[in-house]
């Protein structure tokens, strides 16, 4: 039997839509964000970034963007010229996964460190 997708993850994903900057290759390019965790994020973008793929999403959070290594778990097209996409964070240092907390709790989110 399938493992429901919220079971899978070790962290909630809390509903935040921002619009972030995701690198790739020292190109920066717009991102809708839809939702994030402590360990991931899922998006909107304009353009296909293929599973494997090494990038960086920069967290506007003041007073500086926090950038959060990334890797791409998944994409998928919703239509013409638009893909929804799902990336794990790798290798956060505490400070980042610390702002990460934060943000959500700024974006509206649960604290995801409570019980």
């Amino acid at each position: 039997m399938a493992q429901d997708k919220d079971e899978r993850r070790g962290f909630p994903r809390f509903p935040i839509e921002a619009t972030l900057v995701l690198e790739k290759n020292n190109q920066e390019y717009p991102i809708r964000l839809l939702d994030i965790s402590k360990t991931g994020a899922r998006f909107e973008s304009d353009r296909e970034f293929p599973p494997e793929n090494l990038v960086r999403l920069l967290l506007e959070y003041y007073p500086v963007d926090v950038p959060l290594r990334a890797l791409v778990a998944w994409s998928r097209p919703l239509g013409e010229g638009l893909f929804e996409q799902g990336v794990e964070f790798i290798n956060l240092p505490r400070a980042e996964s610390l702002l990460v907390q934060d943000f959500i709790v700024e974006k509206g989110g649960e604290d995801p460190a409570s019980p």
